[in-house]
């Protein structure tokens, strides 16, 4: 018998995911099926002093326990099963359908103890370790999992249960082109389930193969019409071909079948990020987070959008919230300093970039910012030597080079701050400020020629900025596109 499993929980958008555990492979007794067999099978394996009759009686039992497990009666199938355990104790079919009765009962160390003993009793016994791999499996021992599998093909290598399920591991792991050759030799010979096709669509796609994957996912949304999964990965391909109607278009689909569909919500607000649509983006990000509040990206993002829209205090809250979901990981204190920075309260912004620091001292963001903050403070040896070491740790760190250079300026220390502002410039040739700093240096050295080409940059740099900000860009965009969704958990 093999049980397929729908898929359960999806990973975050622009990456993996999840499809639920394997479908379970042949749970039941790897023994023939006729008496006859059974009788034979069960000769070999049982004690001397077992009578045929015995053995007969036992072997139907079992039969009738199988009945009685494809009816969904566990406990009356696992009386009969243990009462042919007692009876014949070295039967690794019967301790075989134990472990299956077990893994159903969710008893899965008892059952993972079953199973090893049949394979105790009979080491070819291809269904206990079909069954031993999916338990594996499913407890995230994947490097087991695999080796059962792999066992089970060694034996039987056209096994479509164990070729399947030994490709969903290896695509839990990120080898999708060996998953895909694994559920290619199946292409042909397994029937077209939805799970089937769907798993392979999520091959391909990781492939970029997005032709033969949108094929699969529209072929396994023909076949379960109800399952917003397909939908969502068919918006990712839409959106990867920059067709923005239509990849919203397919996770509003899949919405409308699974309101809390929080990837779903969250990719929207991602399509009308690339927009510049800010506020709209916002109402998604924030139904995300509603529906899953486990996945930093969504707090980072909703958090963002209320940066660029220079709501601080919403902004902050947030950010916060995720700092204390997420208290070891460096990011969710660095967002609570730029809010608070934002706000200009500076003591919550240090404390919340020091914390950033004690997770990660070598963090170049945050050592810019703190630098940034000594210098308002006036505090300005602080600041330089904050800033000469967020320098020295990434050569190409806009924002240290220019906030040191801005800092020496005011200090009248022109000749250095030339170099630092220069190299500003070149790191990000559109900022309008950095060129008004250097207006300034070459202003107070009388280097009139290089001043007014500096201003002449400036403000045609400056009405660009203020042309973008009409349109609802900001510089802000900066803060919120330095993290990168994190990678998913294994499928």
């Amino acid at each position: 018998m093999s049980v397929c499993r729908t898929p359960q929980g999806l990973a975050r958008p622009l990456s993996r995911i999840t499809t639920g555990i394997v479908a379970l492979g042949m749970l039941v007794m790897s023994a023939p099926h006729s008496a006859a067999a059974q009788r034979r099978q069960a000769s070999a394996k049982a004690k001397p002093d077992v009578t045929t009759a015995q053995r007969d009686a036992d072997a139907t039992a079992l039969s009738e326990a199988v009945a009685l497990l494809l009816a969904k009666r566990l406990d009356e199938a696992e009386v009969i099963v243990r009462r042919v355990v007692s009876a014949q104790p070295r039967n690794a079919d019967a301790h075989n359908l134990l472990g299956v009765i077990l893994d159903q009962h969710k008893q899965f160390a008892e059952a993972e103890r079953e199973y090893r003993e049949a394979l105790r009793l009979n080491p070819k016994a291809v269904s206990a370790l079909a069954n031993l791999g999916v338990l594996l499996a499913r407890s995230g021992r994947s490097e087991e999992a695999i080796q059962s599998f792999e066992s089970v093909l060694r034996q039987v290598p056209d096994h479509p249960q164990a070729t399947f399920n030994l490709g969903l591991q290896y695509a839990a792991r990120g080898d999708h082109l060996r998953a895909l050759n694994l559920f290619e030799r199946l292409d042909i010979s397994r029937p077209q389930t939805f799970e089937f096709i769907f798993n392979l669509g999520i091959a391909l796609y990781h492939l970029k193969r997005f032709d033969e994957a949108a094929a699969r996912f529209e072929s396994a949304s023909a076949l379960a019409p109800a399952a917003p999964e397909p939908l969502y990965y068919l918006g990712l391909i839409a959106s990867s071909r920059d067709r923005s109607e239509d990849a919203v278009g397919f996770w509003q689909r899949a919405l409308a079948l699974r309101s809390n569909f929080a990837e779903a919500s969250f990719m929207i607000g991602e399509e009308l990020k690339k927009q510049h649509r800010y506020a709209d983006a916002a109402e998604f990000y924030e139904r995300a987070l509603s529906q899953d509040s486990s996945k930093l990206i969504y707090y980072v993002r909703l958090g963002g959008a209320y940066l660029v829209l220079f709501r601080y205090d919403p902004a902050l809250q947030i950010f916060q919230r995720a700092a204390e979901r997420f208290p070891q990981i460096a990011e969710a204190h660095y967002f609570v300093g730029i809010a608070a920075r934002g706000k200009a309260e500076y003591d919550v912004a240090s404390a919340a970039f020091r914390r950033t620091l004690a997770l990660q001292p070598e963090n170049v963001d945050a050592l810019a910012q703190l630098g940034f903050i000594a210098g308002e403070r006036g505090e300005y040896p602080e600041a330089e030597k904050l800033l000469r070491r967020a320098i020295s740790f990434s050569d190409k760190h806009f924002f240290a080079h220019y906030d040191l250079g801005r800092l020496l300026v005011k200090q009248k220390r022109y000749d250095d701050a030339l170099p630092l502002l220069q190299r500003a410039a070149a790191l990000k040739t559109n900022n309008a400020d950095v060129h008004y700093q250097l207006f300034l240096a070459f202003s107070r050295l009388n280097r009139k020629k290089e001043a007014d080409s500096e201003m002449a940059l400036f403000r045609k740099l400056d009405e660009e900025r203020k042309r973008l900000e009409k349109e609802g860009r900001s510089e802000q965009e900066d803060y919120i596109q330095s993290v990168s969704p994190p990678s998913p958990p294994p499928e």
